[in-house]
């Protein structure tokens, strides 16, 4: 199993670092991963990142894509606000660009020499993330999601494993093991497999408020995936305990949500309730270990969301001895 990190190319990671990768290499020894996972931006130069440091490259992931997907423009302008909107959140306003953004992420996923690359399989609404209300079913986002990937990946072309993600929202969830099957064997290209993310897969469970629970949970969805629990080659590896947070009254933030205006205030409405269900903390409890060999993954990322280099280390460090690693 290699142990990864996640970073990405975005400001926040690349100043951290200086944007120096001799110094994420270093970081990484110091703290004993095999190497990261990353976030890769389109406009980033990779010829400056050094052979073998990345393991996995997580592909861009729209939260509501489906609607553009189908064509349907008009639903997509009212919810976003309007056409500009909707060529700043797509890159256009035919679904083919989708396509063509994938395919660029996929040469140069390859271009990097990683192993796997990760696809978000699901689809959310902004308002449905507050009510759980859902308009589409896990079958007919799975169903959208093989047509998307069809496009993008060469059935009869060799490159990195393509893993799906989980996501607590419809959608691949692992809460039904024909549904994810029907993935698996929907999607011509041959490389190909499962990626838990463990965090996501407990939303599933708004009851969950311990460790031990996690851990009961984890393993009885697990057990439930049956022979697919073969095609597991990934996990990323945080923690969340949502039944505090979802046995509050939440009523009040879709109102406030609804009732403001201006587009950065309301993001910050939505940011805020998503990192309180998903903080994407370190998992620093050592029924992590168990967790980590009853899914028994060729790669355990770490992917955890740290204010700053220092909190980084420290998080890395907490899932380390959660696993068992000690320091040198």
């Amino acid at each position: 199993m290699e142990r990864l990190f996640h970073i990405s190319t975005i400001n926040k990671y690349l100043e951290w670092f200086e944007d120096d990768w001799d110094k994420i290499k270093a970081f990484s020894e110091r703290h004993q991963m095999d190497g990261v996972e990353l976030g890769l931006t389109l406009d980033y130069d990779i010829s400056r990142i050094p052979e073998g440091i990345v393991k996995g490259v997580h592909l861009s992931f729209y939260p509501m894509w489906l609607d553009f997907w189908q064509g349907n423009l008009e639903k997509v302008e009212q919810i976003l606000g309007s056409k500009e909107a909707v060529r700043a959140y797509y890159g256009g306003e035919d679904k083919q660009v989708m396509i063509d953004t994938y395919k660029k992420q996929y040469e140069r996923a390859k271009t990097l020499g990683a192993k796997y690359m990760v696809f978000h399989v699901s689809h959310v609404c902004i308002e449905d993330s507050f009510t759980w209300k859902f308009d589409y079913t896990d079958e007919e986002i799975i169903d959208a999601a093989i047509e998307l990937l069809n496009e993008v990946f060469p059935a009869d072309e060799e490159g990195p494993l393509l893993l799906f993600e989980n996501l607590w929202w419809p959608g691949l969830n692992y809460l039904d093991k024909e549904v994810t099957h029907k993935l698996i064997k929907g999607v011509k290209y041959a490389q190909k497999g499962l990626l838990i993310d463990i965090s996501h897969l407990i939303l599933t469970n708004l009851q969950i408020g311990t460790e031990k629970s996690c851990y009961a949970y984890i393993k009885e969805v697990v057990k439930n995936l049956g022979e697919l629990k073969d095609y597991i080659y990934g996990m990323h590896l945080n923690k969340t305990l949502p039944k505090y947070y979802m046995s509050q009254d939440r009523s009040y933030l879709l109102e406030r949500y609804r009732e403001t205006q201006a587009p950065m205030l309301k993001n910050r409405i939505l940011k805020q309730h998503i990192q309180k269900l998903d903080p994407h903390r370190p998992f620093d409890h050592e029924i992590a270990k168990k967790i980590v060999e009853c899914i028994n993954p060729k790669f355990c990322v770490y992917e955890t969301n740290p204010a700053d280099i220092y909190e980084m280390a420290y998080f890395l460090k907490q899932q380390n001895k959660a696993l068992g690693i000690l320091y040198k």
